[in-house]
Order: structure tokens, then sequence, then C-alpha cells
């Protein structure tokens, strides 16, 4: 936490000593562990685990008031709504899993997507209208059996689906469907990034090791459809993460290349010249200081802007989120908008929505500690992004435990899907928001 780790920053900085390049593996998804293998969970007919809060003060630097609901009370624009002004729609509903997933909707559909050893396994949830304001959430049975599935959560482009799977093997699968194909060999335990051109091109892009004359050094890699990846990362440059969006007729390339004392992000764009792939130029378009162990970022598209949202440090005692503007084509050395957290968290997962182009709100949920002391329990905090990159919260979703991934959706109705877990569990919600 902030007062423990923040007294020893500066001497890391100083002695060279901090962060590796490279992301630390883990056990590959779709490892199969027994329920009874598994961290000790609450009891499978409990309430759910993760509590729903109640009122609250906690601020953490008392941001312009935000949006009202229809009782007055008002949402800060910084950590700590006084109280949640979403209502719950749908659950929160124990999933069969525990692990992370992606979420993708459709018209008439909630896909959960969970990568099962390399193949994408699909949990589908029909959409409707949620229930009108007073009306009870609906509240679906719970699952019986669950399977973990523990390692980077697949990739959705369109209508295929990328994997990693076993010893870092990134497969390619249309969604739904049974084939698989290997495209690309990434390092183990890492996410990958995927997007769509439209119709049937897509790309992929994926962190792995090469040896260089500096020895092994993490890059980024990106391969269209099944043919051969190209480097991503510029040269002397490594990735610790990446992340793709379409934007107009091309996607855009943001990747991190954390080090022990500062973190450069770059962005690119990427074009499809035919059957090719063309790669813009690239652009490092900002660099904070030396970050916190496993720093990650996640992409929001607000209005027609584009942001990298990286939860990090902004001085030595402080730390939030850093909402970094893409812009077309991408520039050097932009400003960033920060969001204050009351201390800093390590790892701080952090997802938000990417429609870009139209007025939809850019919805934000992201885990930050719910207070200032080192021992503070983590809340799983919703809000808003607009489109000059502020983020205005709604209040805090759920609380109680530490929460390692989230994941979430807009869906046709306005209403904002949630899938979040911990070491016990998974849980589904869809919520409505002024």
């Amino acid at each position: 936490m902030l007062s423990v780790r923040w007294s020893s920053l500066a001497l890391l900085a100083l002695t060279g000593v901090g962060c590796d390049t490279g992301a630390k593996p883990s056990r590959d998804a779709g490892s199969q562990v027994a329920p009874t293998a598994r961290a000790p969970a609450a009891p499978r007919d409990a309430a759910p685990p993760l509590a729903r809060p109640g009122p609250s003060s906690d601020v953490s630097d008392g941001g312009a008031p935000g949006a009202r609901d229809d009782a007055g009370r008002a949402a800060t624009e910084d950590a700590g709504a006084p109280l949640s002004l979403c209502r719950i729609a749908y659950g929160p509903a124990e999933l069969p899993f525990w692990g992370a997933a992606t979420l993708v909707t459709s018209p008439t559909s909630l896909r959960v997507v969970t990568n099962d050893g390399g193949k994408p396994r699909v949990h589908e949830v029909p959409l409707a209208a949620p229930p009108p304001a007073g009306a009870p959430p609906v509240s679906p049975a719970r699952a019986l059996s669950f399977e973990a599935m523990r390692g980077p959560p697949c990739e959705v482009a369109g209508k295929w689906a990328y994997c990693p799977g076993p010893g870092g093997l990134v497969q390619r699968s249309v969604l739904g469907g049974a084939d698989t194909k290997t495209v690309a060999k990434s390092r183990p335990g890492t996410r990958v990034a995927a997007a769509s051109f439209g119709g049937d091109h897509a790309i992929v892009a994926y962190l792995d090791t090469r040896k260089t004359t500096e020895g092994d050094t993490v890059q980024a890699f990106v391969a269209l459809d099944e043919q051969e990846p190209v480097r991503l990362s510029e040269d002397g440059a490594g990735a610790t993460s990446v992340r793709l969006l379409a934007r107009g007729g091309g996607i855009v390339a943001v990747y991190m290349d954390a080090r022990s004392a500062m973190l450069p992000l770059h962005a690119r764009p990427l074009a499809l010249l035919g059957d090719k792939l063309s790669l813009g130029n690239d652009a490092v378009v900002f660099v904070g200081g030396p970050p916190e162990r496993g720093v990650d970022f996640t992409l929001a598209g607000a209005g027609r802007g584009l942001f990298a949202l990286v939860p990090m440090p902004k001085e030595t005692a402080t730390f939030g989120v850093a909402a970094v503007p893409i812009e077309d084509p991408p520039k050097d050395d932009v400003g960033a908008v920060w969001s204050s957290y009351p201390n800093g968290l390590d790892p701080a997962p952090i997802a938000a929505t990417t429609r870009l182009g139209d007025t939809a709100p850019t919805w934000v949920a992201r885990v930050r500690p719910k207070e200032a002391p080192p021992a503070s329990p983590r809340v799983l905090e919703l809000g808003k992004l607009d489109s000059g990159g502020r983020f205005t919260s709604l209040g805090t979703v759920a609380e109680g435990r530490a929460v390692a991934h989230v994941a979430i959706a807009a869906d046709a109705f306005g209403t904002v899907w949630l899938v979040y877990g911990d070491r016990a569990g998974s849980w589904l919600e869809r919520l409505v928001c002024p």
C-alpha cells in the first residue's frame, strides 16, 4: 500500500532496482483444479460474497459534484461516491467458473467468454429490457458445479476469438465454433489483444521474449489473420502489456514498456493494405515515473476520443489513474488527466467500455482501496469518463473481497454489465445507472 511502499520508492529508483521488464508467467488457462483445491470460499447457499456497500463518506480528494439521483445524492468526480447511484437489474449471480472473462453484447444476448485451455467457452444470457424501478432484480439460480479458468482471458474480435493456451500458444477460432488453429506463440501467462478490421479480417497482438544485444527482452508482436507475425514494438523498446482498438477504418495499437525507473506508453496506427498489415509511426505518448509492480492499463472510448487508463503513481506519495489521450494519429508527449485513489494498489484492476464516435456513456470499473490506511479493504467502483478524460464516480458496486479481475460491457438498453471475481469465484451483474 501507499504508506508502506512509497517510503522505499525513491531508494528503488536510485539503485535501479524495481519492476521487471516482463510480466510474470502464470498457470495456463484451462487448468482443471478440483473445487477442494481452491481457496476457502463462502458457502454456495450463502448471500453473494461481495457485499453491497451502504452509505459512506470515503472521498479521496473531494472532487467536484457530478450526477445526482432522485434523492439528491451527489456522485463525486473522484474515488468514492457517498452511495451507489446505480440499481441492480440482474444478480449478482455466481457463475460456474472462477477466473477472468470477457463480455460481448449483441442486440439479443450477453456472452460471457472464458478461456478453457486455449478454446473459448461461452455462457449466454438472453437480453431484455431491465426490470422497472422498484421491481426486484433478476436472480438466476446458483451454479451447482465450478471449474477453474486460470490464466489470461480470451479476446474477441468480430466473429473471432483468440485464446492463450498451454505453453503460450495463441489459438484462433470462430466464437461458438469448434475448430481452432494456432496462429502465434506468446510468453506463457501474458494477455493477448485482438481487434477486427471488419468482415473476415482480424489481428492479434501478444508479448514474447527475444534475444537482443541487451539480453532477453519482452517485445510486442502482431499477426493479421493467419499470416506470419511482425514486431510491433520499436527497436530499443520492450513491452509489458498491449491493447488494440478499431478506430475509423484502421486499428490503433497501444503498448506499455514498464521499467524500474519509468513507464513509457507507446501508440501506433495499423492499417490494412490489400491483404497485408501496414504499421504506422510509433509515438511515445506518455512517460510516467517509476511504476508499481504488475502495472497494467485498459483503453476507453469516450465520444470521439480514445484514452489509455493507467493506474500508477502520480508523484512519490500519490496514486491514481492517468487518462492519457491517444490522438489520431498518435502524438508524442501528451498530458494526462488524473483521478486520485486514497492509496496505492498493486495490481489495480481496471476495465472500460470502448465504443467510439457515439454519445453513449463511457463506463469505467476500477478496483481501489476504500480508504487511505495500508490495510484498507478494496472496493469495486463504477463511474463515467467524459470526452475530456475526467472520471465521475457513481459509487462503489461491491466490497469485502480482493477483486482480482473485472470486465465491463454496455448493452443496447443502456445498462451496464460487470463480471468480476476473486480467488473464490466470479459474479455477473447488471446495473441501471443515471
